[in-house]
């Protein structure tokens, strides 16, 4: 059995991670689920439609459900996440692109992201539900009039989905954000990345850890900090500190003493 891992879960999706053995072939299959993958590590053909895919750099693939394909994996074997979506879930409504297949590079930027959010994901500092939205939004591409219309009137909208992230002591349901502003909940996560530079799940850990630095340079304890901001204990603080900032809650209040 290869190893994989799931390391989030939401209504009709989830996001795994799985290891492909080195030379490891599977023959035409087809997923009853859509599924969004990267291509992390190694490298990998894939074969659908008469056509085959030769990746060897990290990339974005779609695949529609019921679509059949084969894969090859490379002689060092490959890593790959694959966001698998329930074509009956919410999330599926009114998303563009999800009836193709292709393989192509994402942005170096949203590369970056979704390390971070692996990695916050691993640790559980950021909530599964929001990761999901953030990884959809950064694997599918917008529809360029749709776009057009959530820039014109972000705004507002998008100044209160900041303060209900920001404010929030529990994760903000997304759905529910979402159908607030009145837009679907990819497009939300994608015009805040556009709007502020990080997705909404890294934005919120970066409000949660903002609130727990206050709070030790206020005098608390790292212990009383990290519950003060959001963390579920003094451990995902001090991780989150020492990824940000390089420092951990310790190295803060020493050197900030000094």
């Amino acid at each position: 059995m290869r190893p994989q891992t799931v390391l989030a879960k939401s209504v009709g999706i989830e996001a795994r991670l799985t290891w492909y053995e080195p030379g490891e072939a599977m023959p035409v299959h087809a997923h009853d689920a859509h599924q969004l993958s990267w291509l992390l590590a190694g490298e990998m053909c894939e074969t659908s439609r008469g056509h085959a895919r030769e990746l060897v750099r990290t990339s974005r693939g779609i695949k529609p459900s019921g679509l059949p394909h084969a894969n090859l994996y490379g002689p060092a074997g490959a890593l790959v996440l694959a966001l698998n979506i329930d074509p009956e879930a919410p999330l599926c409504a009114d998303l563009p692109r999800l009836d193709d297949w292709d393989w192509s590079a994402p942005s170096a930027n949203a590369s970056h992201e979704i390390h971070r959010i692996i990695t916050a994901l691993r640790d559980g500092m950021i909530d599964a539900d929001i990761a999901v939205s953030d990884l959809a939004a950064m694997g599918l591409e917008a529809d360029p009039d749709l776009a057009d219309r959530l820039a014109r009137s972000s705004g507002s909208w998008l100044n209160a989905v900041r303060e209900q992230l920001r404010d929030d002591p529990d994760d903000p349901d997304m759905q529910e954000l979402a159908e607030r502003a009145g837009v679907h909940r990819v497009h939300l996560s994608r015009a805040f990345t556009r709007q502020y530079g990080l997705p909404p799940s890294l934005y919120r850990l970066r409000c949660k850890l903002g609130r727990a630095i206050s709070g030790l340079m206020q005098g608390e304890s790292a212990a009383d900090a990290a519950q003060a901001g959001g963390f579920a204990d003094q451990a995902h603080f001090t991780r989150a500190a020492r990824r940000q900032t390089g420092l951990t809650p310790r190295d803060l209040r020493t050197l900030m003493a000094a």
